[in-house]
């Protein structure tokens, strides 16, 4: 996301072991190491690949820091302490760096030893339990929700700390634990019931109302919890007078208490209709409504297409290749797709040589020894 917005962005990898993503997911061989899912998140970005436990990769990445405004770091708590690279030691070498630390669990506490991925996240912040099945089974969400909203706070965080050290609040280092973080996303509407203290709530979850209608031809979302003048208007819409005079349905919150008895009737009207024809009545209506793309027809969706949301470029090994923009559009400083996702240590020389003016005999020595790859 900061690449994507401006920023020069240098992975750092480790010398004898490229980042795991690059072998996850969809891989081709030619393309040597640039995964489907490893193209989509590290494009605009410069690899160097360093051995951190060699005092002369340290070196290295301890004079890059020297001049960064910001390092990123998520190993485990504890360990960029013994590599000789914590917040002390960058702090007194660069006063103005700002650092962000990710982990799993937090720098402390019961948990902060254990190895976390976003399934393990996912189930100690109760996301399997608000996706529980029609049996009652917990279901995890089908994506690296976890992941991906604690990168949404690292990039914000850093570029707050960012404004901060502009009006003169010097470095500083930030922590953000993906626990804190998912729990944080999940709160709003799924722990509404565990918001009061001093009064007991027993409305049902949004998911109770959440629902997916069949259509003669597919599935369509039709959104029965917008404005009461949007819930009679969809009622007209499918000649129902009926649920429009019903009590229970009446306000947001008597539709939200009786959530399953609205879906129960919806299901028996939007069966009539295909689903393309359904989505229109309901836009003539003005009611909040969509077709269910599947993956290939999102691609092609119409609003998807006149955004421009799905772009594709070309990388030197992988081919031509899709990926979503950065969503922000600015009014002056646009957003930039200039850089492929970089092959593993693909700007080593080039940062070394650019930012700390290494020979080309002094590149050539470090790699025969092991230190920069």
């Amino acid at each position: 996301m900061l690449a994507d917005q401006g920023a020069d962005v240098i992975s750092v990898e480790q010398a004898h072991a490229p980042d795991i993503v690059r072998q996850s997911g969809p891989l081709v061989e030619s393309a040597q190491g640039i995964s489907a899912f490893w193209a989509s998140m590290n494009r605009n970005k410069r690899s160097i690949a360093l051995n951190l436990k060699d005092q002369r990769g340290k070196d290295l990445v301890l004079d890059l820091i020297a001049d960064a405004d910001v390092v990123v770091q998520n190993f485990r708590p504890g360990a960029i302490e013994r590599l000789g690279l914590g917040w002390d030691v960058l702090h007194a070498l660069n006063p103005e760096l700002v650092m962000c630390s990710i982990s799993g669990f937090g720098s402390d506490g019961p948990y902060a030893h254990r190895p976390a991925f976003d399934a393990v996240i996912q189930s100690v912040a109760g996301y399997p339990m608000v996706q529980v099945d029609g049996n009652g089974e917990p279901q995890l969400m089908a994506t690296i929700v976890c992941d991906k909203v604690t990168s949404l706070h690292v990039a914000q965080s850093v570029c707050a700390a960012l404004v901060a050290r502009s009006m003169g609040q010097g470095g500083q280092h930030i922590e953000v634990a993906m626990i804190d973080a998912s729990i944080h996303f999940l709160w709003p509407e799924a722990m509404w019931n565990q918001t009061y203290i001093d009064h007991d709530t027993d409305m049902p979850d949004l998911a109770a109302i959440y629902h997916l209608f069949p259509t003669s031809d597919g599935w369509a979302m039709v959104y029965p919890l917008g404005t009461d003048a949007q819930w009679q208007s969809m009622c007209r819409a499918l000649n129902r007078p009926d649920l429009a005079a019903d009590p229970r349905f009446a306000e947001l919150q008597s539709r939200l208490m009786h959530g399953g008895d609205v879906n129960d009737e919806l299901d028996l009207e939007t069966a009539k209709f295909t689903t393309s024809a359904l989505v229109k009545l309901m836009d003539e209506a003005d009611v909040p409504a969509a077709p269910v793309n599947t993956r290939e027809e999102l691609i092609d969706d119409p609003q998807v297409l006149h955004r421009g949301v799905v772009v594709e470029s070309e990388h030197p090994t992988a081919g031509k290749i899709r990926s979503a923009r950065s969503p922000a559009l600015f009014s002056k400083t646009a957003s930039v797709h200039t850089r492929h996702a970089p092959l593993f240590g693909e700007h080593t020389d080039e940062v070394l040589t650019e930012l700390l003016e290494v020979s080309d005999e002094q590149l050539a020595a470090l790699r025969v020894d092991g230190v920069i790859a």
